[in-house]
């Protein structure tokens, strides 16, 4: 995992690039956040992945990122192809005040809110890396 790191001042580990982080707020609550606007593949609860089921969820998926002027970021968002079925992370994309666009060309009814519980999975990731050396979710970069 290449978000923990060892400073050779203290030779400590830390914990570095939480920009994928989210404020945890209560379910209706004020400015309510969501995972999934930035994410590591790698660490992502099973809550975070859908399954394209049709070709037509699969051409309006495409046509929601089309917009979107980052290509590593279309390339990280991309169905994956695993045994014969595609699978995307419930990602999505943000407007200039940070809110989610949300729109029905999405294949998943609702995002996934930001909580303990994905913390608690990442966490859980983190230490089994730490444990055993491998990877429990082998992954690329993205």
């Amino acid at each position: 995992m290449l978000n923990i790191v060892r400073f050779s001042l203290d030779n400590r580990l830390r914990l570095i690039d939480l920009d994928a982080s989210a404020r945890i707020v209560p379910p209706g609550g004020e400015d309510e956040t969501f995972a999934g606007v930035k994410f590591s593949s790698a660490i992502l609860p099973p809550e975070m992945i859908e399954k394209i089921e049709t070709e037509v969820q699969l051409e309006e998926f495409n046509k929601y990122w089309e917009s979107e002027d980052d290509e590593d970021l279309k390339k990280k968002v991309a169905p994956k192809l695993y045994k014969k079925a595609r699978y995307v992370v419930k990602s999505f994309r943000t407007d200039e005040e940070g809110k989610p666009i949300v729109d029905k060309r999405l294949p998943y009814e609702e995002l996934v809110r930001a909580s303990e519980s994905i913390d608690l999975w990442s966490l859980g990731v983190l230490a089994f890396n730490l444990f055993t050396g491998e990877p429990l979710i082998p992954s690329t970069r993205d």
